[in-house]
């Protein structure tokens, strides 16, 4: 970065002084008597000392106080007012005690200089006002780094990606940072070895060119080993060839000098962070070593953050996996128990089929066959089921706004036959307040129809399931809910831990599959949803479905 805070030792001619005076003379003695100390600019009325600070970088102002026109109080003022960071002082030998103490409790002036002045003294006052203003910009810069650590530290420590926090990270170097180019070595997991993982500008030839540098015992061990102990590093191109084989081909491909600085984890190193000037920058100093080192710091949180984070995920997807090969167990189960009842029909029947081939068996050839034909749908049925269930297809269905209880009246109207036969009763209440939700109408088609058939068959003769549709999505989320109550005799405690759990059923035999429940579980939650079963012994059971009013 191009801090303009001294390193060390303040070079006073670095620092130009103006001095304005309405004499000539008196502004040819100050020019001759300092030039050789300080860089001398000199005006002769306070306009023309405005124009010099605004046109170019001043950091010290001397003014004769009696000036004909603008007065060297007033002049400082002005200076104070649009250059406030450059030291002031006033010389004369005619000021008033009033006008002095006025100048100085406002703040316009530095310090007073009396006339005659001395040479040595005013070089003391020159040098110190010039260290004032030296140890000012050094504090700015400072703040300035710190704030843009902060940034930084701020914007990688939000990223929990891994990837894309190493590509943030050398990124920042460069752009923010504004470094020529920037590298990221990290300690292969288990070794000591660093191998580079990630380069800044990327479309440089010379970043191109380092991808799989590699540093390790064999053949850089002293720089792994100063790394890995946390002791930055500094390379110098002028001294490439007294370097490691890697060191010198890093170098020498990006032709600069390079500041490394080791990234340290809570128990043990974790990578290097480096910048170089390849394109001409400014040498390397003290201050970017501790600016890296904040920089470093930060970064190696992050990538610990970000490793945890990536650890979850796989573990997540393991135990996803895991779980999913646990519930094909189940289906599997559940299959083979589903199938074997029909399967028997099926191969008695055509066992018996070849010798009554002949016979003129009324029941076998008429209720017996329907029984076998009627049992192979079943099982179609059921492998059609669980086939639509193989592919995915809940996940990617198209979706489109939809209303809920438009939807629930649908269900309502083919659900009838059916409860009219059971001899139940349904009754649809709808809260005009309910927003649609963006969803897959054929899917929340099917989750109404599974939830009204369950209610229905769970009801007694004579009983009533209540179906509402209400405001409020899952959390506090705006959106819609479907509420499922039924009249049946409720879920047993045991059961509700279940409820959701393919191929389990509270039905009688041959009475369903068990697949229902778990079906209407996966809409919703692909729907990034929620749904709830309460229940209690003799008094029915609901079902209460929550859908975001839009899908995040």
């Amino acid at each position: 970065m191009g801090a303009s805070r001294p390193a060390g030792k303040v070079d006073h001619r670095a620092f130009p002084v103006l001095y304005v005076d309405d004499e000539p003379e008196n502004l040819r003695v100050f020019e001759l008597t300092f030039r050789r100390d300080f860089e001398v600019l000199t005006a002769t009325s306070g306009e023309e000392g405005l124009d010099l600070v605004l046109n170019q970088r001043v950091a010290l102002v001397l003014s004769d106080h009696k000036m004909p026109g603008m007065t060297g109080a007033e002049f400082l003022a002005r200076v104070r007012d649009v250059a406030p960071e450059t030291i002031r002082m006033l010389v004369t030998a005619y000021g008033s005690a009033e006008t002095l103490a006025h100048a100085i409790n406002d703040g316009s002036i530095y310090r007073y200089v009396p006339k005659p002045w001395q040479p040595e003294e005013m070089r003391v006052a020159l040098r110190r006002g010039i260290e004032v203003f030296a140890m000012a910009k050094e504090r700015e810069g400072l703040v300035q780094e710190l704030q843009t650590v902060n940034r930084i530290a701020e914007t990688i420590t939000r990223e929990l990606s891994l990837d894309r926090l190493l590509d943030l990270l050398v990124t920042s170097l460069t752009g923010v940072l504004s470094y020529d180019g920037a590298s990221l070595l990290l300690f292969e997991q288990g070794t000591e070895r660093l191998r580079m993982a990630r380069t800044a500008p990327a479309e440089d030839e010379a970043s191109r060119n380092l991808e799989g540098l590699c540093l390790d015992g064999e053949t850089a061990g002293e720089v792994v080993d100063e790394l890995a102990a946390g002791r930055a590093q500094f390379f110098c191109l002028d001294e490439c060839f007294a370097q490691p084989a890697p060191i010198q081909r890093w170098l020498t491909e990006l032709a600069s000098d390079v500041l490394a600085v080791p990234l340290l984890g809570k128990d043990a190193p974790i990578g290097v962070l480096a910048v170089d000037n390849r394109k001409g920058g400014k040498a390397f100093d003290a201050s970017d070593r501790t600016l890296l080192e904040g920089i470093g710091q930060q970064a190696a949180v992050a990538i610990q953050n970000a490793r945890l984070v990536e650890d979850l995920r796989q573990s997540r997807q393991q135990v996803l996996r895991a779980d999913r090969l646990g519930t094909l167990g189940t289906l599997a189960a559940g299959f083979a128990h589903e199938i074997n009842n029909p399967l028997t029909s099926i191969h008695t029947f055509l066992s018996l089929a070849v010798d009554k081939r002949h016979q003129d068996d009324t029941e076998f050839w008429g209720d017996y066959h329907r029984l076998a034909c009627s049992e192979v749908e079943r099982i179609r049925g059921l492998v059609s089921t669980l086939s639509r269930l193989g592919r995915e297809e809940l996940g990617r269905a198209a979706r489109s706004a939809c209303d809920l209880a438009t939807l629930a009246r649908e269900a309502i109207t083919l659900i009838t036959p059916e409860a009219d036969r059971r001899h139940v009763s349904i009754d649809l209440t709808v809260d005009p307040a309910a927003p649609k939700i963006h969803a897959s109408r054929e899917q929340l088609h099917q989750l109404c129809l599974n939830l009204l058939l369950n209610a229905v068959q769970a009801s007694p003769p004579d009983a009533r399931v209540a179906v509402a549709v209400l405001p409020g999505g899952p959390g506090q989320s705006p959106g819609a809910t479907l509420e499922v109550v039924d009249g049946g005799g409720g879920i047993a405690e045991d059961d509700l831990e279940r409820i959701f759990d393919p191929f389990f059923t509270t039905k009688g035999p041959d009475q369903g599959t068990g697949l229902g429940l778990m079906i209407c579980h996966r809409i919703v939650s692909d729907h990034e949803g929620l749904i709830e079963v309460s229940s209690r012994a003799g008094e029915g059971a609901t079902f209460r479905v929550r859908l975001p009013a839009e899908m995040p």
